[in-house]
């Protein structure tokens, strides 16, 4: 499915992080704001929940269930400033692919599934129904704004 051969892609930007210094890792996209080490290992967290959380809900027929998302990243951010930065690049790297590998084991009809996401029935930016598709595709555009962001930093 092209959806998860697109999510599938960030796994080859991750690995050209490969070749950051610690300091770039350390390197905030504004004072105030996250390091690339934050960002990076904020999108694992998410890549986890989805994997541990949200998958198996809907494989068992039950809604998807995101938790608050200012305390959900605050526990990212606060790890990732214990973490190296290859480290941080090791466990997303390991949580993408653990990820991309379940949602590739999942049939079309599974992935298409009709659900809600924290008690509602349709994603309130697209209108349309929420599914593991839907939510996949919100992802990509999640890791877009964090990739750019990124990119920002090191030009």
């Amino acid at each position: 499915m092209q959806v998860i051969q697109e999510f599938a892609s960030y796994t080859e930007w991750l690995e050209s992080l490969g070749k950051l210094s610690e300091s770039d890792w350390n390197k905030q996209i504004h004072s105030k704001k996250w390091s690339i080490k934050q960002i990076v290992l904020h999108i694992a967290h998410w890549d986890n929940h989805l994997l541990n959380v949200i998958i198996p809900s809907v494989k068992n027929g039950e809604g998807m269930i995101f938790p608050d998302f200012d305390s959900f990243n605050a526990r990212a951010t606060k790890k990732a400033e214990k973490l190296s930065g290859e480290v941080v690049l090791k466990e997303s790297l390991q949580s993408r692919r653990a990820l991309i590998t379940m949602l590739e084991s999942l049939s079309e009809e599974a992935l298409t599934y009709k659900t809600t996401a924290n008690g509602v029935s349709h994603d309130p930016h697209q209108g349309a129904p929420y599914s593991l598709h839907v939510i996949i595709g919100e992802f990509i555009e999640h890791d877009r704004h964090h990739m750019k962001q990124v990119e920002s930093i090191l030009k």
